[in-house]
Formats: C-alpha cells, sequence, structure tokens
C-alpha cells in the first residue's frame, strides 16, 4: 500500500511512495491561496528529501503570489515563533519529525504559530481538492527572502521567560542527542543562554540519521550509556524537528517518552493553573499528578493540532501529549523542544532535586503499546467490528475506541501519520494489562484478516 496520510494540518508520507514533489507543490499552491497572498515562513530538516520537498514547496507558494520567508534549516517551534514574531499568514514546516529517514511531511501553521486546527485544516483540503487555485501573473509572482538571525530573540522571547537565574546558578551540565536534526541551529545557543555546560552527541546536521529520530527508550541507549560513564546532570534526546523530548536521568536511565508531559506538569501546575490539556492516549500518570495540585485534565483527539486547539479554548496553562510534546501555555503554541528541556531544569532548580528523584514522584502503571497494519479502507470497518466487544460498556469514540475503569483504559484507534492500527493498554494492575493488551491484539487482527 502507498505510504501516505493526510491530516488536518499536515500531510506525510514515505517520499517516492505516496509523497511526491508534484503533490508537496499541489498543496503548497492551496495553502498559498489559503492564506490570500500573504507572507509565508518556510522551513525545514535535515532529511535527504527536504531540499527537494522544500523546493517544491517553495514554487508553489511563489507562484500564488506569497512572498516566502525562507528559515531554510529550522526546528518547526522556531518557525512557528518566526510566523507570530513577523506576523506573517501563516508557515509550512517541510519536517518528516519523529519518523524514519524514508518518510517526510508539511506541517501547515497559522498565523498564530499553532497547527491548522480541525477547521482550518477542513478548509485547506477543500482548496486542495477544488484545485482552484491563485495563479499570480508574471509581474505578481511572491518573492523570497531569508530568515535568518532570529535565534536569539527566540530564545529570549520563550525561554527566557523562565526562571533563567536559578538555572544560571545551578551550572548544570547537560548531554543532549540532536540525532543530527535541526536542533544543531540553536542547541549551543540554548545552552550557553541557561548557563548550562553543553554534551553534544549526533550534532552534525546530517541527512543520514544515527537512530529513528522518535525520542523513546529504544531509541536513546547511546545517551544511556553516555551518562552512564560520565558525570551529567540531565540528557534529553530530541527528535528531527525538536517538538519533542525523551529524557535520561543523571544515572544513566532512559524514561518513557510518557514521563516527559507529567514530569514537567508536576512542575507547572505546581505554579497555579486549573487546566492542562492532552490526549486520549497520554498515560493517566498526568492525572494523578494533576489531581496532587488540584488541576484538571481535558483530554482531546490525538494530534498537536487538536490539543493545542482545545487548550487555547480551555484557557489551560499546559498542553502536551505522551509523545514527549508539550506546550507552555501562552508563552508558546506549539510544542517547543526547547521550552520543554528549560522547563526539566527550571524544575530541578527549583527543588534543588535531580531528574531521577523528580520522576520518582510519578505514578507507576504498567502501559502497552502495539501496532497493526491495516489498510486505509479497513479502518473503520475494523473499529466497528471492535466496538462490539464492549457494547456493554461506556465507549469514549472521540478518536477510535477508547474504554476506561478505574484504574485501567484500553485505545484503539487508526494512527494519523503511518497506515496502521494503535493499540494501547494501560492500568495498575500488570497482570490485567497484559491479558488485555493480548485480548485486544487477538482479538484487532482477528477483524483485520476477515476473520470476524
Amino acid at each position: 500500500m502507498k505510504q501516505f496520510k493526510i491530516g488536518t494540518s499536515w500531510i506525510r508520507g514515505v517520499v517516492g511512495n505516496g509523497l511526491t514533489a508534484e503533490l508537496v507543490t499541489d498543496f503548497a499552491c492551496a495553502y498559498g491561496t489559503y492564506v490570500g497572498g500573504r507572507e509565508v515562513v518556510l522551513a525545514r530538516d535535515t532529511r535527504a528529501s527536504s531540499p527537494m520537498l522544500g523546493a517544491a514547496a517553495l514554487a508553489g507558494l511563489l507562484s500564488t503570489g506569497c512572498d516566502v520567508a525562507d528559515a531554510g534549516v529550522c526546528p518547526t517551534p522556531a518557525a512557528q515563533y518566526l510566523v507570530r514574531s513577523r506576523r506573517a499568514g501563516g508557515g509550512i514546516a517541510v519536517t518528516g519529525s519523529h519518523n524514519a529517514a524514508g518518510w517526510n511531511a508539511l506541517k501547515f501553521i497559522d498565523e498564530e504559530g499553532a497547527l491548522l486546527n480541525s477547521v482550518r485544516g477542513e478548509a485547506l483540503l477543500d482548496l486542495y481538492h477544488l484545485g482552484e487555485h491563485t495563479k499570480a501573473s508574471w509581474d505578481r509572482l511572491g518573492k523570497r527572502k531569508e530568515a535568518a538571525g532570529y535565534v536569539d530573540a527566540y530564545l529570549a522571547d520563550t525561554v527566557g521567560r523562565l526562571s533563567v537565574a536559578a538555572i544560571r546558578a545551578a551550572k548544570f551540565r547537560v548531554a543532549v542527542d540532536l540525532v543530527n536534526g535541526t536542533a544543531a541551529v540553536a542547541i549551543r545557543e540554548f545552552l550557553g543562554f541557561l548557563g548550562c555546560e553543553p554534551i553534544l552527541i549526533n550534532a552534525e546536521m546530517d541527512r543520514d540519521f544515527a537512530h529513528d529520530p522518535a525520542p523513546n527508550a529504544r531509541n536513546m541507549r547511546q545517551l544511556e550509556a553516555l551518562l552512564g560513564h560520565i558525570r551529567a546532570d540531565a540528557g534529553f534526546a530530541v527528535n528531527t524537528d525538536v517538538d519533542r523530548v525523551g529524557i535520561v536521568t543523571e544515572k544513566g536511565v532512559a524514561l518513557s517518552e510518557e514521563s516527559t508531559f507529567p514530569l514537567v506538569a508536576d512542575h507547572v501546575l505546581a505554579g497555579g493553573g486549573a487546566v492542562a490539556v492532552t490526549n486520549l492516549s497520554t498515560s493517566m500518570m498526568v492525572d494523578r499528578v494533576a489531581e496532587r495540585h488540584g488541576a484538571r485534565i481535558v483530554r482531546t483527539k490525538i494530534g498537536e493540532g487538536n490539543v493545542i486547539f482545545r487548550a487555547i479554548n480551555e484557557d489551560a496553562v499546559l498542553a502536551g501529549e505522551g509523545s514527549g510534546g508539550v506546550a507552555l501555555m501562552p508563552v508558546s503554541r506549539a510544542f517547543d523542544g526547547f521550552l520543554t528541556m528549560a522547563l526539566v531544569l527550571e524544575a530541578m532548580a527549583a527543588g534543588g532535586r535531580p531528574i531521577s528523584d523528580l520522576a520518582g514522584r510519578l505514578p507507576a502503571f504498567l502501559m502497552k503499546k502495539g501496532e497493526i497494519p491495516c489498510s486505509p479502507d479497513r479502518v473503520y470497518h475494523v473499529l466497528e467490528e471492535f466496538r462490539g466487544f464492549y457494547r456493554c460498556e461506556e465507549v469514549d469514540l472521540t478518536d477510535g475506541i477508547r474504554v476506561t475503569w478505574p484504574g485501567h483504559w484500553i485505545h484503539v484507534r487508526a494512527s494519523n501519520t503511518e497506515p496502521i492500527l494503535r493499540v494501547i493498554v494501560e492500568g495498575e494492575d500488570p497482570e490485567r494489562v497484559e491479558r488485555d493488551f493480548a485480548d485486544t491484539l487477538f482479538r484487532v487482527n482477528t477483524v483485520v484478516h476477515g476473520k470476524s
């Protein structure tokens, strides 16, 4: 099957097997039409296909009469900041983010610096499918200009709003795995701004990634080994466009990517704030953390655009997902890896406690995650059949099928980014989690392969 997905705030696929330069140009034309010819910020990551797809997006935007502020290789949260600071009409980030090297994507950014929400995303898709794009005459084509020299202003306007003096006083030694991605654009300035001594690995901006970019425990083994042999106060891993963060403790222990958001929430919610927003697949660690501080967790559909949109409507102080993406509201309307790392360092400095202690405050649950390949035309049939297994239970249909009991839940949904079904089970009782996870995988596989 073709490896290609369309979401409300992005298109994503395997280059040459679904995602092509022609498709990117068409979507860029639709986006240029959508923003009405206003300036658009364009950014890209370091993967092999990004220069090609960036050029395709540039051509499409210029053809609609949009001036393009080309940031080149640039972290997505910095591109989102540029949209706000330049008062541009929007932005496009060419990045496969956490996906493997063969994948790439366009992320569409609105004029407030957030990924398009579902309403705006549908409007863009309508323009794309209609094919009625603005076609500027030769003398009204857009102009390309470079967007450079933004790093200091970006750091001052985001990270600079935290307790920078306390972090600087702690003189942390920080190791970061950049996975050969865009973090190299700003990582030295970022750590220098916070008075931290840097220890960087995989820091060359290179099309050949040192490992898969998702910052999960499996991909943090090199960072784990490093912190097991040197003294450092913290270890962080980021993905190629720096919207997700994984954590390794000073003892050389990699935490699950599910730990990043609740660890930050434990710090931020302690300072006040009634609401944080996350998605339906995020660990209930964050619910218990919120209860500790008298705060409330609101859950919504998976995806940064959905989570940020709901956070704005709820006047939330924090938004995030179990993937390691975190947004501090209203400082930023983006999942920002630099800001996330700074918040963890702020939590360490404020309490004078190492990361291992902060992680030890999180409640313990067992979470099991699985994936089952499923063609898009089978997804809704499979989910409807699976729903029948729980016809006597209260089922949440907001995003796939989610069944919840006290201290236990099951979630089956279609991936937003790949042609697969995701299966997640979490609970307090490990034996029940293992049993339900095995049963759910069996049931879903049975339906997928037409044996229902």
